[in-house]
């Protein structure tokens, strides 16, 4: 039998949401004042462009604040957004099952009040990780019983301020139809958060090496969407071997591929996951507190270190008849002749394949995104702000943003672009000047209040003048004698 605790449905459970919503809706008092666009193109208080995990939460949390003339952008179809039913081809979530996501403190709208209400309270305690596509369809749930506003099909283009000169300006975002159900135009925005997903400050990489001696055909970047149909009967490459790149070769080989190579640049694969002691409590609050040479050194150390496949990722591809992996192989050069490709290692070692899979994560560089492409020249960056010892100069972590305590772009050049504070960065691109936010599972319940914080107070400064007439002018009649 149930425990009386649980809704027993999803029905339940939703009429539970709303009962909890209203039990917790005081103040409702709308407060930000509208504002009319001499174009009538549409003004919103906020824009969010990505309507994953964290645009979904973002939403949430601004209609907590009865922030409501808000809308959250998405170029893929309704449940599509993020990477679950694209390029994640994991089977199992690498976060723990209790992860409370992106219910910030509504017990209702945990996963486990979802799934123990889908299913029961028995197949959660069985359940070791909740599943990838079901992660997808209890995103959708919560979208659908929160009423939240996105706007799919729908890609935002180069962000640029209305008024360049203007540290109030509205920001500019060019809407591209990318399906049926999305709008082309323009739209206006006070503020705008890129939740654009873990590439959101630049783009999935490929390095030269691949790209400068392959045609384009006869590689993929790991996290994209591909067909692996195409890979049957195939010699398959992968070169990295993070999460991404366990998970394709696995896919491959389930799909026919002949066989897999998976090359490792470092003398072992790690096993130890230097991210780990990030995820706790202690991290994702203060880490953000810390001096910048102490968080420029920890990032570092985190950085250089990464992390290991999880162990189901790992086992996955191994059990996989034709797996092989090649630890300590540095490639030297990468070539195609008679329709094969070639690749060579530093020591000496060569290996035939049909076709390369890069696991090679992303780089920084906000001019390759669509959104920051106008922008990027303005963007601070750590390289701009904080020199490193020698011991600890690590390129890649320079290209970063530079972020002061909250998630706003920070003016590369002081005066240039007095707008930019109203452009958020929501990526993986805080994490040496925030620690582990950026939308992830686990520390969404404590990044989005703080962004949330940090919007709030950008709203209400720009429209003190108005509040403190209000203030001024209120007579309401409290004592009647």
């Amino acid at each position: 039998m149930k425990p009386s605790a649980y809704a027993e449905t999803l029905k339940a459970l939703e009429a539970r949401v709303r009962i909890e919503l209203e039990l917790m809706n005081h103040p409702a008092v709308p407060w930000v004042p509208q504002r009319q666009h001499p174009s009538g193109a549409p003004i919103y208080d906020v824009a969010i462009v990505g309507a994953g995990q964290a645009g979904l939460s973002i939403l949430f949390a601004l209609g907590r604040e009865n922030i409501t003339n808000v809308i959250a952008l998405d170029r893929s179809p309704a449940g599509q957004e993020g990477p679950w039913m694209t390029y994640a081809r994991m089977n199992m979530l690498r976060t723990n099952k209790n992860v409370t996501g992106p219910a910030l403190g509504f017990p209702s709208l945990t996963p486990r009040a979802w799934y123990t209400a889908k299913y029961s309270p028995e197949a959660w305690e069985a359940l070791e990780r909740i599943s990838r596509t079901e992660w997808q369809e209890y995103l959708n749930w919560y979208r659908r019983v929160l009423e939240l506003p996105v706007l799919n099909e729908t890609e935002a283009g180069p962000l640029e301020p209305e008024h360049p000169d203007d540290a109030t300006s509205l920001i500019q975002i060019p809407l591209n139809a990318t399906g049926p159900s999305g709008e082309t135009g323009i739209i206006y925005a006070r503020e705008v958060i890129l939740a654009n997903g873990l590439e959101g400050c630049g783009e999935w990489h490929v390095p030269e090496l691949i790209s400068e001696n392959l045609p384009i055909d006869r590689y993929v970047q790991a996290n994209t969407k591909f067909d692996f149909g195409d890979l049957r009967s195939k010699r398959v490459t992968v070169v990295g071997a993070n999460a991404s790149g366990f998970d394709a070769a696995a896919v491959a080989l389930e799909n026919g591929s002949t066989h897999v190579d998976l090359l490792v640049r470092r003398r072992k694969i790690p096993k130890i996951n230097a991210h780990r002691p990030l995820d706790t409590n202690t991290w994702h609050r203060h880490f953000a507190d810390l001096d910048a040479a102490t968080r420029w050194r920890l990032m570092v150390h985190i950085m250089q270190n990464n992390q290991p496949p999880p162990q189901d990722s790992f086992d996955r591809a191994r059990a996989l008849p034709g797996f092989q992996i090649h630890e300590d192989f540095a490639i030297q050069s990468i070539g195609i002749k008679d329709d094969e490709i070639t690749i060579k290692s530093e020591k000496g070692m060569t290996l035939g394949a049909d076709f390369i899979i890069a696991a090679t994560g992303f780089i920084c560089d906000f001019k390759l995104r669509v959104e920051t492409s106008e922008i990027a020249q303005h963007i601070a960056l750590w390289s701009d702000r904080y020199t490193p010892p020698p011991e600890t100069d690590w390129k890649p972590m320079g290209t970063y943003p530079w972020l002061e305590g909250g998630f706003a772009f920070q003016e590369k050049e002081p005066g240039t672009a007095p707008w930019l504070h109203h452009v958020y960065c929501f990526s993986l691109g805080t994490k040496p000047s925030l620690g582990l936010t950026g939308g992830s599972a686990s520390s969404i319940r404590f990044a989005v209040p703080r962004l949330i914080q940090d919007v709030s107070r950008q709203l209400f400064l720009d429209d003190q003048d108005h509040h403190t007439a209000a203030l001024h002018k209120h007579n309401g009649i409290d004592l009647t004698l």
